[in-house]
Order: structure tokens, then C-alpha cells, then sequence
């Protein structure tokens, strides 16, 4: 029964699969850095960080990141197979150019709390985060990074041009990307780095490489013609 159903299965119609490839070389990358860069690193810092308090709570949209991020890639995967073409070389190549950075340019901030001051649930969800990922690799924020390139490839599907979609989209984005500073996981450096750069990928990704593509279908229609 399970052979039969592999049999039917259009690989023609996933193809794209194969752009997903670029993750798990950015991952082993990112994974060495997190064990080996502890020390001897650039302090990404500014003076606005000394005033922006600690506060728990925005660690429910700093975590929504994960969904966000699995979930625009799955629906753009069975959905529309161009979006998840051009989502995953954003993600792939574009986070792959940042954590080769961070190879070259060390780099991370010292703003965690040593403790905390009204221990609940959510300051518990923290303090994993906390242990789960390192206070280096921050400098500009994957986090900022990625979660502009999850809110472009969704603005871009048609299925979901829905205002009621894209304000959620969008208000998604901008919570998930102010709450790395308040639950002091990022510099605000990380994020005048981050957003920038998200911005670079998107015209890279979807109207310069588009861009490049025609001029060279052109040329090779031309010289076709000759």
C-alpha cells in the first residue's frame, strides 16, 4: 500500500524540493559557530539598549518565529511552487551569506539579564532560549533577516492578497522583530543591520535576479535567431 502511494506521487510537480538544499549547509555552519565563537568577539552595542527594559512578554511573538517560518515555507511548497523557489534561495543564500560574516567578523552582545526579576512562565520560556542559543552570531539579526523574507514571500502569493492577511502579515513581522531587543536577544545594531539587508535580499531575490534572468533569455533568443 505505502509502495503504491510513493508511485503516485508527481516528482515533476516538487522539484523545487531541491532548493532546500541550501539549509542544512547554512545550519552546520551556523551550528560551529554557536560552539566555537565564545569569546574574543565584537560587543554589538548601542546606548538606546541601555533603555529598553526587560519585559517577558515579547518573547510570544519572538517565538512565533518558528511557525512563521516553517509554516510559510510549507504552505508555499504545496501551494506555489515559484514563492517557495524564490523564499528559500532568500533564506538559503541570504542567511548563508550572514553566518559566513560572522565567521570572518566574530560578533555578540552581553545585554541578557543575569536574572530575573518576577520568575514566571514565560521568563522560564526565556532562560531555555537562553540556553538553547548563544549570546554570539547576532550582528546583523537572522531573526530581523528572516522574518522579512517569510513576510515578503507571503506578500507576494496571490491566494493570500487579502488585506485582513497581509496587516496580520505585516504587524507579525514588525512584533517579532522588536521583541529580539526587549527580551534582550539582539542589540538594536542587530536589527539597523538586519532590516537594511532584508531589504537588499528582496530586490535581489525578487527584481534583480528576475531582471538578469530575462536580459539573458533575450540575448539567447537573439542569438537563436542569428
Amino acid at each position: 500500500m505505502l509502495k503504491n502511494a510513493i508511485e503516485k506521487i508527481d516528482l515533476n510537480k516538487y522539484r523545487h524540493a531541491k532548493y532546500m538544499l541550501f539549509i542544512p549547509l547554512y545550519m552546520a555552519i551556523f551550528w560551529l559557530e554557536e560552539k566555537y565563537i565564545r569569546s574574543g568577539y565584537f560587543v554589538s552595542y548601542m546606548q538606546m539598549d541601555s533603555y529598553i527594559h526587560f519585559n517577558e512578554w515579547f518573547v510570544i511573538p519572538y517565538v512565533l518565529w518558528y511557525p512563521l517560518m516553517i509554516g510559510a515555507g510549507v504552505y508555499l511548497f504545496l501551494k506555489d511552487a515559484p514563492g517557495f523557489k524564490n523564499y528559500m534561495i532568500y533564506i538559503g543564500v541570504g542567511f548563508l551569506l550572514i553566518v559566513i560574516f560572522y565567521a570572518i567578523f566574530p560578533n555578540g552582545q552581553n545585554l541578557r539579564p543575569r536574572s530575573f526579576q518576577h520568575p514566571n512562565i514565560l521568563t522560564d520560556i526565556v532562560g531555555l532560549l537562553y540556553k538553547r542559543d548563544t549570546n554570539t552570531n547576532v550582528l546583523p539579526s537572522l531573526h530581523v533577516v528572516g522574518t522579512m523574507g517569510a513576510m515578503f514571500a507571503l506578500m507576494k502569493t496571490r491566494a493570500l492578497q487579502k488585506w485582513w492577511i497581509q496587516t496580520l502579515n505585516v504587524v507579525l513581522a514588525i512584533s517579532i522583530c522588536i521583541s529580539t531587543v526587549f527580551i534582550k536577544q539582539h542589540s538594536i545594531l542587530d536589527i539597523l543591520t538586519g532590516v537594511p539587508i532584508g531589504f537588499i535580499y528582496y530586490f535581489a531575490v525578487y527584481k534583480w535576479l528576475p531582471q538578469i534572468k530575462e536580459r539573458l533569455n533575450r540575448r539567447k533568443t537573439v542569438l537563436i535567431g542569428h
